[in-house]
């Protein structure tokens, strides 16, 4: 009787094993959503102490972008989304700009100027 109730618990092992390793291995071979590419160009002539990517789902800081220099934000929406951008100068002084709509997989481009922000496709 022991020999039994150890041999179905060591079919029940395995099986739970096996069915745990397929779906990981889907979770991780499975198609991504899509994530939102912005890319942020500081065309200042300063320095930007933090630019703020804020969407639905929380938001994305990055400090310190320097005259004349890029960087690419992105984060994975849960469906249509929105974002606003938010520069805060060298001077104090703060320019936002972003997007009204964007779809999933989308890449726009943030031009920082020293007055305003331009929103293009990349």
């Amino acid at each position: 009787m022991r020999v039994l109730w150890f041999l179905g618990g060591a079919v029940t092992g395995a099986v739970l094993t096996l069915v745990t390793g397929v779906v990981l291995w889907l979770q991780e071979t499975g198609p991504r959503r899509a994530q939102i590419e912005v890319r942020v160009e500081n065309h200042t002539g300063q320095d930007v102490q933090e630019v703020r990517l804020e969407h639905a789902d929380g938001q994305v800081v990055h400090r310190l972008l320097l005259k004349g220099d890029s960087l690419a934000m992105s984060y994975v929406p849960r469906g249509e989304s929105s974002y606003r951008l938010l520069a805060v100068l060298e001077d104090g002084r703060e320019l936002r700009g972003g997007a009204g709509y964007i779809e999933s997989g989308a890449r726009t481009r943030e031009v920082l100027e020293p007055e305003r922000v331009v929103s293009s496709d990349p």
